[in-house]
């Protein structure tokens, strides 16, 4: 197959190093594949090979039997290109992230306050969310093939659009992330204590990043000990001047960062609806990490069973704190067995397959 994949930039995303990673298994297998960009900046630079281009256009597109896009605008820059059949490849539920935005549910970080410019700054926002949910709803509505990564996401795009979408779950990294060999469960204490870490960029609204941040403090006024790190690929405004309560390491490379994970105890995400797959919850399963979750679709679709993490409402620090306590007061054997299931539950989640996956579907969308 002669394939495009299209993205504005090369910044890091989980996203778009997932669509890179496919990109570089459909080459390895045969596929003559090209990777199109308007800028080469960013984190994922010299992650794959890429044209830069001075538009993602009519003009700057070759003809090709698959064009695959993840953004809406570049899903509609394919689209009004006409040089190939598109593939809008669904990795999070940006629609539904607006829509708790414009309803209140959800407030970005830089957004909150009780101010009247505050209120003012936001209420002028709303404007520009319902626009750009408008221009985003179009280029779902747009007749494109979709795949996307959970089965709820199928579900949810199948109902609204009225067209199928196919299935490709993420996967995770199981040659580099795994469990510390010399684990064994024990209590923590002053001279040994829990070790927890947070994945995400903190300015990313939909992680939910200063939600856990609040927890981790609240945990530690009840006296629980306890260190705190954050991996982030850049660091927010507020965690740029120092002083930080919390370990930042930012733009790890891949080894370093499986060993960070590996070393902690528990991680915490406290992600809204907007999430796609959730995949650093799947990497600290692997790694061996108890986990604290959100409640949310997206984490619920790893497993129909329970126990193999601490489901809290995403937005509840005093819940994500509990949930703290109860790691910290948990029977070893108990502990033993929340870690147990969640290596199996990852375990499933291969990104070989994934990447296997992919392609197949890509096969069978350009034989239609």
């Amino acid at each position: 197959m002669k394939l495009i994949f299209i993205t504005d930039h090369m910044k890091f995303s989980g996203g778009r190093r997932l669509m890179f990673d496919y990109a570089l298994y459909l080459m390895k297998k045969g596929h003559e594949v090209s990777v199109l960009v308007e800028k080469k900046e960013g984190g994922l630079s010299d992650y794959i090979p890429a044209k830069v281009v001075p538009a993602l256009s009519a003009e700057h597109i070759p003809e090709a039997d698959l064009i695959i896009a993840t953004s809406p605008k570049e899903v509609r820059q394919a689209w009004e290109a006409h040089r190939g059949k598109v593939v809008h490849f669904c990795q999070g539920l940006e629609l539904v992230d607006l829509e708790q935005r414009i309803s209140g549910a959800v407030t970005p970080i830089r957004y909150q306050g009780n101010g009247i410019l505050k209120k003012l700054k936001i209420f002028k926002k709303k404007f520009e969310w319902r626009r750009k949910h408008r221009i985003f709803d179009d280029a779902y509505k747009l007749p494109t093939h979709l795949i996307a990564i959970t089965d709820p996401m199928c579900k949810y795009l199948e109902d609204r659009y009225q067209r199928p979408a196919y299935l490709c779950r993420n996967g995770v990294d199981l040659e580099n992330l795994n469990p510390r060999a010399d684990w064994k469960p024990e209590h923590f204490t002053e001279t040994r204590p829990m070790r927890i870490v947070n994945v995400g960029p903190i300015e990313v609204t939909y992680k939910g990043i200063p939600v856990t941040v609040k927890a981790v403090e609240m945990a530690r006024a009840r006296d629980i000990p306890l260190d705190f790190m954050r991996l982030a690929s850049i660091a927010g405004k507020n965690e740029m001047g120092g002083g930080l309560t919390y370990n930042l390491l930012l733009n790890s490379p891949r080894r370093e960062f499986c060993e960070a994970l590996s070393s902690c105890d528990v991680y915490i995400s406290n992600s809204t609806e907007r999430e796609g797959f959730g995949l650093p919850a799947v990497e600290a399963m692997a790694s061996g990490l108890l986990c604290i979750l959100s409640d949310i679709t997206a984490y619920r679709s790893f497993s129909s069973e329970t126990g193999h993490c601490i489901f809290v409402p995403g937005d509840d620090a005093g819940a994500t704190a509990d949930a703290i306590e109860k790691i910290y007061k948990m029977p070893l054997s108990e502990m033993s067995q929340m870690r147990a299931k969640a290596i199996t539950l990852a375990s499933q989640f291969s990104h070989q397959k994934a990447c296997a996956e992919f392609e197949q579907i890509l096969e069978k969308i350009n034989a239609l």
